[in-house]
């Protein structure tokens, strides 16, 4: 990798561009580790600790309230702090020791047990959403624009086989050991610990990201900064349109899980094959969709990428049991790879260097309003229909977001010039 590495960034600072890639993977594929040993079997978990489904709509909407308050004041907070990399490396800590307070969840009496774990999970989101929005920025700040869009697909290609490579062996755990209601949970609550010491060793190889931009940023000033990003029109069309597709795209996640487990009566097995099949997929996509942005931009991606979103609540509704599901998710890995992708790289595109941070905060915010309602309305479908017809709405409005970015691509270029500021 490194020699590979060294032929796609000719730069003076080959050095520091090889070691952030290596420190950079790493960090992704330890960050995925910790991620599943405690998330992809989330709204399982709730199901056995003997929630329902207001627990799981809830368990997705409401990290997303929390968020609402915290990004923003949390990233000028960070702006303030003398070492920055310390300072969120706090942050990466705090939001580690949530993962411990799972463990302690099955020791509750039986009728607090979900809504403690709903609760956790919505106050763990602050200061998740603070580090995730601050490292949208780092990424940017430690690749040069020609450098980004392969090192996020490369660190995506690789998150991608850990993500499946530890679903496989955790799942198998569960199938061996948690063969009863009781003895899962217990299994659980070994992985919660686990995530925690996987968790210290992620915060060590983010400290060791070096930035390559020749200053430090100064400290942003919030009422000059918010004026330039509302005054910033192609971030302005892009957050438009991100927004627009967030909403549908975030409907449809507690109704996924509801339809997997209740209706297709999913147990962790199968959910770590949806997983895998859908992750194999995107592991493999991820150079495709780096080379449609490289050569087609950002927007047409997006269009298309988002496009193809639209279908995967169709394909629910088509897939009367797991093995249709899985055959299914071959089509929605490949869409989901370019989703993740793109927007990430569409956002750093239009927001300019300089406060690139609010312009990353601004979105986070906003995207977070949509999942906190977003995923209540899917509810409130659901509990007045069926989950057919909110499967269906899901992709309706799913597609409108998609529409967005196919008319905001047919925009004469006047309209989309300001890309950097």
């Amino acid at each position: 990798m490194k020699s590979l590495i060294k032929r796609l960034f000719p730069s003076s600072h080959k050095d520091i561009y090889e070691q952030n890639m290596y420190y950079f993977i790493t960090n992704g594929i330890l960050f995925t580790l910790v991620v599943n040993l405690y998330k992809p079997f989330a709204q399982k978990i709730l199901y056995r600790l003997g929630g329902g489904e207001t627990h799981v709509s809830l368990y997705n909407s409401l990290p997303g309230l929390v968020a609402l308050f915290g990004i923003i004041p949390g990233v000028l907070f960070m702006c303030k702090a003398v070492n920055k990399k310390k300072t969120l490396s706090s942050i990466f800590l705090f939001s580690r020791f949530f993962i411990l307070l799972y463990a302690v969840v099955p020791f509750l009496p039986a009728d607090l047990r979900p809504i403690t774990f709903v609760v956790i999970t919505a106050l763990m989101n602050f200061p998740e959403s603070v580090s995730s929005t601050a490292l949208q920025s780092v990424t940017a700040d430690v690749f040069g624009e020609r450098e980004r869009a392969w090192a996020i697909t490369s660190k995506n290609r690789y998150t991608t086989v850990a993500n499946f490579l530890s679903l496989i062996v955790l799942s198998q755990i569960l199938n061996v050991f948690g063969t009863t209601n009781e003895k899962a949970i217990v299994i659980y609550q070994v992985f919660f610990v686990l995530a925690f010491i996987v968790g210290l060793i992620e915060i060590f190889t983010f400290r060791r990201l070096k930035e390559t931009t020749e200053e430090p940023q100064t400290c942003i000033d919030f009422k000059e900064s918010i004026k330039e990003v509302f005054s910033n029109r192609a971030y302005l069309g892009f957050l438009a349109c991100s927004l627009t597709f967030h909403f549908g795209w975030q409907m449809g996640w507690p109704l996924f899980g509801i339809y997997q487990i209740e209706y297709l009566l999913a147990d962790e097995t199968w959910l770590t094959i949806l997983s895998v099949t859908s992750s194999i997929v995107m592991f493999f996509s991820f150079p495709i969709w780096s080379k449609i942005i490289n050569k087609k931009g950002n927007n047409y991606a997006a269009a298309f990428a988002t496009m193809g979103m639209a279908a995967t609540p169709v394909l629910y509704v088509l897939s009367h049991n797991l093995w249709v599901l899985t055959v299914s998710g071959l089509i929605m890995g490949f869409f989901t790879a370019g989703t993740t992708t793109v927007l990430l790289s569409f956002l750093l595109e239009v927001s300019p260097e300089k406060n690139r941070i609010m312009y990353v905060a601004v979105h986070a915010t906003l995207t977070n309003i949509t999942l906190f309602i977003a995923p209540l309305i899917g509810s409130a479908v659901l509990k007045s229909s069926n989950i057919y017809i909110a499967l269906l709405i899901t992709a309706l409005m799913r597609f409108i977001g998609s529409l967005t970015f196919l008319k905001k691509m047919r925009l004469k270029p006047s309209v989309n010039e300001k890309y950097t500021a």
